[in-house]
C-alpha cells in the first residue's frame, strides 16, 4: 500500500516536472514570435526597408512557421524518435531572434526570419505530443491548457524585454535574447518528457484527412480567421502606433499590452468553455472582438481609447485560442502532434 502511494506521488511529480519543463520551453519559444514587429520601427530606418517589404518579412515568418507545422506534426505522430525537434526548435527560434537586430541587410534579415519560423514549426507539434503523452487522458485538457497558456504568456515577454534592451543597450544588444533559449533547450534535452513507443500503427496523413475532413475544415477555417486577425494586429500595431505619434518604446508597450491581454483571454476562455461550452466561447469571443478592432482602426492618436481598443482586442481575439487547440486534440486523440 505504502509503495503504491509512493509510486503514485512520484509519478505525479514526474508528470508535473515534465509538463512544467515543456511549459517553460513554450513560454520561451513564443516570446520570440513578435520581436520582429517590435523591431520594425527601428529596422525600417536602419536598413531602408519600406512598409511593403516589412509585410513580406512578416509573411515569410508566418508562412515558414505555419505551413510546415502539419508536416512536422505528422512526423511527431509517427514515433518516439522525434524528441530532438523540441529542443532543437526552441534553440533555433532563440538564435534567429538574437540575429534580427544584427542583420546587416534585408536578405540576412529574411534568412533569420525563415530560420526562426522553421524553429517554431519544429518545436510546437512535437512538444504538444510530448505533453499529451505524459499525462492521463482524464486530465489532458487541464494539462494542455497549462502548456498552451504558458506560450500565450510568453508572447508579451519578447516585446517587453526587447524594449528594455533597446532603451538600455541599443540594437546591438538584441543578441542577448538568444541566451534563454539555449538554456531552456538544454533543460528540455535533459529532463523533458519522452513519447512512449507506439503499439499501434501510426495513423496515415491521408486517412486523417479523409476521416476528419469536415471537422478539420471547420476548425481550420475558424482558426485561420482568428489567427489572421490577431497576426494582422500584432504585426503592424507598433508601426501603426508610431504613425499615430507614439515613440518606439511606447509602441513596444502597446504590443505587450495586446499580447498580455491575449494570454489572460486564453486562460479565461478555457475556464469559460468548461462551463458554457467550447462553441459558444469561440463564437462569442470572436464576435465581441470585432467592434474593438474597428475602434482601434479608426484612431488618429495614441490616447486612452487607443490603449483600451488594443488591449480589449487582444483579450477577445485570443479568448478562443486555447479552446480551439484543445478541441482539435480532443477531436483527434490519435494525432496529438497536430
Amino acid at each position: 500500500m505504502g509503495i503504491a502511494v509512493a509510486g503514485s506521488v512520484s509519478q505525479r511529480r514526474g508528470r508535473a516536472t515534465g509538463v512544467g519543463v515543456m511549459a517553460l520551453a513554450h513560454l520561451t519559444n513564443d516570446s520570440y514570435a513578435y520581436m520582429l514587429p517590435a523591431l520594425l520601427p527601428v529596422l525600417l530606418t536602419r536598413l531602408d526597408i519600406t512598409v511593403g517589404l516589412a509585410g513580406i518579412l512578416v509573411t515569410l515568418y508566418q508562412a515558414s512557421s505555419s505551413f510546415t507545422q502539419p508536416f512536422f506534426g505528422h512526423l511527431a505522430d509517427r514515433g518516439s524518435a522525434t524528441r530532438w525537434m523540441a529542443w532543437t526548435g526552441v534553440a533555433l527560434s532563440g538564435l534567429a531572434a538574437g540575429a534580427l537586430g544584427l542583420a546587416p541587410s534585408f536578405a540576412v534579415l529574411a534568412l533569420a526570419l525563415l530560420a526562426g519560423g522553421l524553429g517554431t514549426a519544429l518545436y510546437h507539434p512535437v512538444s504538444a505530443a510530448l505533453v499529451a503523452s505524459a499525462v492521463p487522458g482524464t486530465s489532458r485538457g487541464r494539462w494542455m491548457s497549462v502548456y498552451i497558456s504558458a506560450g500565450n504568456f510568453g508572447l508579451p515577454i519578447g516585446p517587453l524585454v526587447l524594449g528594455l534592451l533597446l532603451a538600455s543597450i541599443g540594437l546591438g544588444g538584441t543578441w542577448l535574447v538568444a541566451l534563454p533559449a539555449l538554456a531552456v533547450a538544454a533543460l528540455v534535452w535533459r529532463v523533458g518528457p519522452r513519447i512512449a513507443a507506439r503499439r499501434e500503427a501510426a495513423v496515415s496523413l491521408r486517412a486523417v484527412l479523409r476521416r476528419e475532413r469536415r471537422m478539420l475544415a471547420g476548425l481550420v477555417a475558424v482558426s485561420a480567421t482568428r489567427s489572421w486577425a490577431s497576426s494582422l494586429v500584432t504585426s503592424f500595431l507598433p508601426l501603426y502606433a508610431v504613425a499615430r505619434g507614439a515613440d518606439v518604446i511606447t509602441s513596444s508597450r502597446l504590443l505587450t499590452s495586446f499580447l498580455l491581454a491575449g494570454a489572460i483571454g486564453g486562460l479565461a476562455g478555457g475556464w469559460l468553455a468548461d462551463r458554457f461550452g467550447r462553441d459558444r466561447v469561440i463564437v462569442a469571443s470572436l464576435l465581441a472582438a470585432a467592434p474593438f478592432c474597428a475602434l482601434l482602426a479608426t484612431q488618429t492618436a495614441v490616447g486612452p481609447a487607443f490603449w483600451i481598443a488594443a488591449t480589449v482586442s487582444g483579450l477577445l481575439l485570443n479568448g478562443s485560442f486555447v479552446v480551439l487547440a484543445v478541441r482539435g486534440q480532443e477531436s483527434m486523440p490519435a494525432t496529438s502532434g497536430w
